[in-house]
């Protein structure tokens, strides 16, 4: 008697253990389990797997696409199934395939590139929306290894847009004010920042292959400092003859050529660091162009004071 109990006793147990089971495990329903496949399903499979053993050294966006069409073509003639049921249900699983083997072949291909030092502007821009694309799918599970790849890759666009913008707005810089007061804009926090940069590997380790963007940064300072003298060189051929608008060389001297000067003498290589031979050379030429048009005043003004005379 005592073992009968017994025996009732696991009986209970095993039958509660069942329910409870079933109650917390999701047993696949119906609808996860594959329909009969046919030489339609069978073809667009053996499909799907050949994209899996594509290289990552090129994008296969075609494939990926060719494959899509081939789904919803035979989907559309109910080649996938006996009956609307499983023709539907093939589609969603074979659509689920493909994504589940493009998504993590994209992922792989992007970094390919960003591992690399030549980052092509189509690439770029390829992976920019093929990614935007990729992460609006339904079948994209957050959270994943692919979805965080897909994040991972976003930060590295995000990054690379910072730094390309900086490089094309100092490249674009160009002065507001060109009276003859008016000094050269003080570039030192563009030039610091290209360095930051660069010394910060870009702030980011895949950004940091990027060599196109190094090299931007690299000429940051000189193209300002080529800047900063074609602005000067500007200023002195538009104003240095101007003695004529006055009566007196002391007029010139204080309204044209001594802030001329004083821009000329406030150059700085500590703010760009260029070498010491172009930095003499640049500044030697601007001084002697402002000095010929001085020159040429005081050649005026002797000639005026002596019809004076």
């Amino acid at each position: 008697m005592k073992a009968v109990k017994i025996i009732l006793a696991v009986a209970v147990v095993a039958i509660i253990g069942f329910f409870v089971w079933k109650w917390f495990v999701k047993i696949g329903d119906v609808g996860a389990i594959k329909p009969p496949t046919n030489q339609y399903t069978a073809r667009i499979e053996s499909e799907i797997s050949s994209l899996n053993n594509t290289p990552v050294n090129f994008f296969c966006p075609k494939t990926y696409k060719d494959i899509q069409y081939l789904i919803k073509d035979y989907h559309e003639k109910d080649f996938l199934g006996k009956n609307e049921s499983d023709n539907n249900q093939w589609e969603e699983i074979l659509s689920k395939d493909l994504y589940s083997a493009y998504a993590p072949k994209f992922a792989d291909q992007a970094m390919y590139v960003f591992n690399g030092s030549e980052w092509k502007l189509d690439d770029l821009r390829f992976i920019r929306n093929e990614v935007k694309m990729l992460q609006g799918s339904e079948y994209l599970e957050q959270s994943s290894s692919v979805s965080n790849s897909f994040i991972y890759i976003n930060d590295i666009l995000k990054k690379y847009d910072e730094i390309a913008g900086f490089i094309s707005t100092c490249n674009n810089f160009s002065p507001s004010y060109y009276g003859v007061s008016d000094y050269f804009p003080n570039v030192n926090d563009k030039v610091q920042k290209s360095r930051t940069y660069i010394n910060s590997n870009l702030d980011n380790s895949k950004v940091n292959n990027c060599e196109r963007l190094k090299a931007g940064l690299r000429e940051i300072p000189k193209k300002l400092f080529d800047k900063h003298i074609t602005y000067l060189h500007k200023k002195i051929n538009e104003n240095g003859s101007r003695y004529k608008e006055f009566n007196y060389q002391s007029d010139y001297s204080n309204t044209i050529y001594t802030p001329l000067k004083n821009q000329i003498d406030a150059l700085d290589n500590d703010v760009y660091g260029v070498s010491d031979n172009v930095f003499e050379n640049e500044r030697n030429t601007l001084e002697n162009l402002l000095s010929n048009r001085n020159r040429d005043a005081v050649d005026y003004f002797r000639q005026l004071n002596q019809q004076k005379w």
